[in-house]
């Protein structure tokens, strides 16, 4: 297939996936160097003209959630849509490889596809109705919600003329098998399966929220309500999809939802032990896990030659994407591929998690030490271990401005040493959890009592504002 080149300049790569409208090819622009995704469709196939209606369709819109078109080629036999490159998995992928989701991360997803949906509905003089939402046909990448497959989309008026009534079994509306006429609710009901099934894993079975039970504390009522409104029916049902998102933003409760907005720069947390063997990984993982499950997005980055990444990432079968990122459980992770290989921030990431390891001979440390962060030094929680934590938090001085204080594996009745009036932003003792995708209740309440500490602005000032202190004091006494 490498060997094939369309139009003198698209390289076709390999076969991505194969659909009731045709086959989609990676392809690599020889004169551009970057990847496209080609769909191909034959001009015999009774989808022909259908395909031909998509990419006017797809031309005329213009959303960061919807593929852009780059040209409409044809030759004797064969009609190819060249289209933006979409690098990440499908929402029924995802589901598939970390199970139901939590509350908060189905209110994230569902805010994006009800603002997709609401843009088709409202974008140009008459509504765009996509008419077959489905896990398959929404994609995720980098956090951000793609909507793929436009095959039958069509509008308003169109639509309901169309003798054939489109739609994935499941997904589908209960008017898009009857006679009912077309409109905006369609694709809302169908807004509240990708709901249901984010929550629970599984499409609902009927068109009610039989499924979803109020013993799922994570859930809560609120979606809960939300999900049940969308799949009524027509009468009762929410009437659009930008009545929904609303209804999902008010649920939002986090106050880490500020570190959402793309303007800022990520927030950067930074974990290094006192000492090789102090647990940094398994807490900055921890970190991690939970900040998924708070619905807040975040990157863990290794920083050290320990391997466990890539070994993390071998084990799930999971391929780096052309940022580095691996995807391994709920964890978004990017190994270390040694100093020649620099990649830079990626924007669906408010948090960046960057583990260390040790901060014992780690150049790429004092190396990094700048920008929006906040460092932690993880320290070993036994009596014997106070000279390595005195050693670690004078090392950190040298480096760092903003610093918090983590003792693992504390001894019974273990009381945190302060050093020389040190205004760490948070000075705790970790509780144990063997699981670091699953931290537990107790764990949970520590990273919850830690983020908080963290991202807490007037303690960062204060820090700041001390360190600036001392810094002008160091230096008044230099001979």
């Amino acid at each position: 297939m490498r060997d094939t080149i369309l139009f003198g300049k698209y390289q076709l790569c390999r076969t991505i996936g194969k659909g009731q409208v045709g086959t989609v090819y990676l392809a690599r622009h020889l004169g551009l160097g970057e990847y496209r995704a080609i769909k191909r469709v034959a001009k015999a196939d009774s989808c022909y003209n259908a395909f031909r209606r998509e990419a006017l369709l797809l031309k005329s819109l213009h959303h960061p959630g919807i593929p852009m078109v780059y040209d409409l080629e044809e030759d004797e036999t064969y009609c190819y849509l060249i289209e933006e490159f979409l690098e990440g998995e499908s929402i029924s992928a995802l589901v598939k490889r970390q199970g139901n989701l939590t509350g908060n991360m189905v209110i994230r997803y569902g805010i994006q596809i009800c603002d997709l949906v609401h843009y088709l509905h409202s974008a140009g003089t008459e509504p765009i109705l996509y008419l077959d939402l489905q896990p398959n046909n929404l994609m995720l990448c980098h956090e951000t919600i793609k909507m793929v497959d436009f095959g039958c989309a069509d509008y308003l008026s169109q639509a309901n003329r169309s003798t054939l009534r489109y739609g994935t079994p499941g997904c589908a509306a209960p008017e898009q098998y009857t006679r009912e006429p077309l409109d905006e609710k369609t694709d809302v009901y169908a807004i509240g399966v990708l709901l249901f099934y984010l929550a629970t894993g599984h499409l609902p079975e009927k068109s009610n929220c039989a499924g979803l039970v109020d013993r799922d504390l994570a859930l809560g009522r609120g979606l809960h309500a939300v999900i049940r409104d969308c799949l009524s029916g027509r009468k009762g049902r929410v009437a659009s999809a930008l009545e929904v998102k609303r209804r999902l933003e008010r649920l939002i409760k986090l106050e880490p939802w500020r570190f959402q907005n793309d303007s800022l720069p990520s927030l950067i947390l930074s974990f290094a032990g006192s000492e090789s063997n102090t647990g940094s990984t398994h807490l900055a993982l921890g970190l991690s896990a939970c900040l998924w499950k708070w619905g807040i997005p975040n990157l863990y980055e290794e920083h050290n030659n320990s391997g466990h990444s890539t070994i993390m990432a071998e084990r799930a079968h999971s391929l780096p994407d052309s940022a580095g990122i691996c995807h391994v459980g709920r964890w978004a992770i990017r190994p270390d591929y040694g100093p020649q290989v620099r990649f830079e921030i990626v924007p669906g990431y408010p948090v960046i998690i960057r583990d260390y390891g040790s901060i014992k001979g780690n150049a790429a440390l004092s190396k990094n030490a700048a920008g929006r962060q906040r460092f932690v030094c993880v320290c070993g929680g036994k009596a014997y271990d106070t000279r390595e934590t005195q050693k670690a938090v004078y090392a950190f001085r040298e480096i760092a401005q903003v610093t918090g204080l983590v003792y693992n594996f504390p001894e019974r009745n273990f009381r945190p040493e302060k050093f020389g009036g040190e205004p760490f932003l948070c000075c705790l003792a970790a509780p144990y959890f063997e699981d670091a995708g699953k931290p537990g209740r107790e764990a949970e309440k520590f990273f919850k009592q830690l983020w908080d500490k963290l991202t807490e602005t007037k303690g960062v000032e204060q820090q700041t504002a001390f360190y600036q202190r001392a810094k002008i004091f160091f230096m008044k006494k230099k001979p």
